[in-house]
């Protein structure tokens, strides 16, 4: 998923979400692909939400 691609309103969606498990079911819901990598990211727990959204080069 390429995070340019979102739009202002699903932005900040995600931002409010408070866990990974609810970012992941905002993102099936709004119907965006999450790359393995991705996924791995935010299941790992240590998600700088700001850097994440903003496609961070780490992740």
């Amino acid at each position: 998923m390429n995070f340019e691609d979102l739009t202002p309103e699903q932005i900040e969606k995600a931002k409010a979400c408070k866990t990974a498990e609810e970012l992941v079911q905002l993102a099936e819901a709004e119907g965006v692909k999450l790359s393995n990598e991705q996924l791995e990211a935010i299941s790992g727990g240590g998600v700088d939400w700001d850097c994440f959204l903003a496609d961070c080069p780490h992740y």
